[in-house]
């Protein structure tokens, strides 16, 4: 296994000292698991993260899209 020597801003080193701390284990091992969790994490689209909100509303009007009356002027 390689070293890797990195410069990271004040805050987050205090962030990563306590995390490990608190899960009793090095730095090192700690941030190796974020980076392959990372790595794992497939991406996401709009539709996959708003998927839940997806029909949620109602507008009460049944016909928007098809609706020339509801469609006048869109897109101006």
């Amino acid at each position: 296994m390689k070293t890797l020597t990195m410069k990271v801003p004040d805050e987050l080193l205090v962030w990563l000292e306590n995390e490990a701390k608190r899960a009793r284990q090095p730095k090192s091992a700690l941030l190796r698991n974020i980076l392959q969790q990372h790595r794992q994490r497939r991406p996401q689209s709009a539709l996959d993260l708003a998927a839940d909100l997806c029909g949620c509303v109602e507008s009460g009007l049944g016909d928007l899209a098809r609706s020339k009356k509801h469609l006048k002027g869109f897109g101006r």
